[in-house]
Formats: C-alpha cells, structure tokens, sequence
C-alpha cells in the first residue's frame, strides 16, 4: 500500500512539473524573456512543492471526516495567496528590466491564484483519501489480529480440555493396575510420561506434519493397548505419500479416543479400528472408523463434546464448515476429516 501511494505521488509531482513546463512555455508565447519565465516557472513549482509538504505533513496529525471542510478550503486559500503574493514579490524583483512580464504579473495574479487553489485541492483530497484508506487498512489489520487471536484462545481451550479426559482414564487404569499387574502398570506409566513430555513440547506449535501425527498417535496407541490388552486392535493405512502433508496439532488422538470409546462399548470381544490416510485433489483425507451398534452406542455416556470440538477446531483454521463428516452403517461408526491443502 505504501509503495502504490509513493507511486501515485511521483505521477502527480510528474504532472505537477509537465504544467509548469507548459507555464513556462506560455509565458514564451506572450513574449516575456526566457530568463523571467524560467525563474517564474521555477519558482512557482519550488512554492507549490514546499506548501505540498506542508500539507501533506498537516494531514499526517490531522484526519477529518471529510476531505471538503471549512479547515482544508481555509488552509488551501491561505496557501494558495502565499504562493501567489510570493510568486508576484519574486517576479517584480526579477522582472525589472522585462516590461512584458512586469505587465503580466498584475494580470495574472487571480488566474494564478484560482489555478493554485484547484491544484492544492486536489492534493489535499488525495491526501484525505491516502489518509482514509491507510486508518481502514489498520482498522481490518487490527481486527483480523483479535480474531486470529480469540480463535488461537479457543483453539487451546479446546486442546486444553482434551488432555485432562485422556489423563485422567489413563491414571484411573495405572492406578487399577498397580497391584494386579505391576509391570504392565510400569510400562503404561512410562508410556503415558513419553506422550505428555512430547506433547507438551510440541503443544505451542499449531500444525504437525502427518509423520509426527502418526508418531503422536502410536505413543497414544501403545498406552490404550496396555489399557485395554488383546481387545484393541488398530489398522493405520497409509501410503506415505502424505508425510510430510501439515494438519493441526494433535488433531487425530481425540479422534481415535472416541473410536475406542464406542468401539469397546458397542461390542464384545475384540475390535479392530481402521485409520485411512490418503491424498486427494490437493486435500488431506483421514477417515476412523469403528465397530457400531446402535442400540450399545446409545448407552454409552458421552456428550458428543469431542467431535463437536474438532468440528469447531476445525472451522476456526481453515474457515470451512464442511471438514468433519460422520457416517453411520449397522455396524460401522467412521468419522472423515479433510485438510485443506496449501
């Protein structure tokens, strides 16, 4: 924006110059000396630039709400006569021995006057207008700021609320371990600090690569298998082709949490959840699903606040409502995300 402005101002000052050369020229035709009108034209271009910055620093403190009011037209016709009276000093003192230019200044004097006034006025509206669109750019910087800001604050509440979930059905299920199952007890405890440690860690940066999610996940895998024995199985399908793809932080362990959740309670026996990673017309696709029964599911405790919130994660990055798809069959429960692509 700053550039463009300078631009813009370099074509005025260009413009500005091109009629003062066609001053200069006129004053020719009318038969003053060449050394009159070149000392008037400079003259008039050096007055005119000098009140210019004057103007142009006068608005850098002061911005009204609109470019004609009584402040500007005061401030150009008190500037515009400055020029004009200085203009017609100069010219007297220079165009002693030039009868033509000395009968020209008094004759022009209102005509230069008017055509200062119309040039000043329009440099003060440009500047009104530079002004204007310089205090809304600020103004959008300035909002876009505190609403990236109140969506990062909702972002780590939602991270925030998940942790303690996992945490604490993971010290209930260490603590139901100790004295049955030592060892595994250890094992999942050791495995539940590894995850925690890097986490916590990565936990102030908003996107992982698909590799480290994976990474992350299996962390998380290695504690509910503990958790949860020959029971749970999980299947990851993917092709590689996406590691280095970015999603949010952290975004897939609520997901599988809530497949495990269902899973187990929906049915008896073993079950299996299948995580499928693929790329797709410049999207990122990950699907879990998980064994579903209707009537099991509907007497599980939950209160759908974990797809909720990766739904609302999810709208607040990319700023798309349709990311988080959910299907349902007789025996199957798959949640869909899709990552926009860079």
């Amino acid at each position: 924006m700053t550039k463009l402005l300078q631009h813009r101002f370099s074509w005025i000052a260009i413009a500005l110059l091109l009629v003062d050369i066609g001053y200069y020229f006129l004053l020719r035709r009318y038969g003053v000396s060449h050394g009159a009108a070149l000392s008037d034209a400079v003259s008039s271009y050096f007055w005119l630039a000098f009140f210019s910055f004057i103007l142009q620093r006068i608005h850098s403190f002061y911005h009204s709400r609109s470019a004609i009011n009584v402040v500007h037209i005061s401030i150009i016709t008190v500037f515009s006569l400055l020029i004009s009276l200085l203009t017609q000093w100069y010219g007297n003192w220079i165009g002693e021995q030039d009868e033509t230019y000395h009968q020209l200044l008094s004759q022009l004097f209102f005509v230069r006057w008017f055509i200062l006034f119309l040039i000043l006025l329009t440099i003060v509206n440009q500047l009104w207008i530079d002004k204007h669109l310089q205090e809304q750019r600020l103004a959008f910087n300035h909002l876009l700021e505190k609403e990236r800001q109140l969506a990062k604050a909702e972002m780590n509440n939602l991270q925030q609320q998940f942790q303690p979930h996992f945490l604490f059905n993971s010290l209930n299920s260490i603590s139901a371990l100790v004295k049955s199952q030592p060892e595994k007890a250890r094992e999942m405890l050791f495995s539940l600090s590894d995850f925690l440690r890097l986490t916590l860690q990565k936990g102030k940066d908003d996107f992982n690569s698909v590799a480290e999610e994976i990474y992350y996940l299996n962390l998380y895998m290695s504690i509910e298998k503990v958790r949860f024995g020959n029971r749970l199985n999980v299947e990851i399908k993917d092709s590689g082709e996406c590691e280095n793809v970015q999603l949010p932080s952290l975004i897939l362990q609520p997901l599988v949490e809530n497949a495990i959740k269902y899973g187990l309670n929906s049915k008896t026996g073993e079950i299996t959840i299948s995580i499928t990673i693929e790329c797709n017309d410049n999207h990122l696709m990950i699907s879990i699903r998980n064994p579903y029964d209707k009537n099991s599911a509907n007497a599980v405790n939950g209160t759908g606040f974990g797809l909720k919130s990766i739904d609302r994660k999810l709208k607040l990055l990319y700023k798309q409502a349709d990311l988080l798809k959910i299907e349902k069959t007789d025996d199957d429960f798959t949640v869909t995300i899709k990552i926009p692509g860079p």
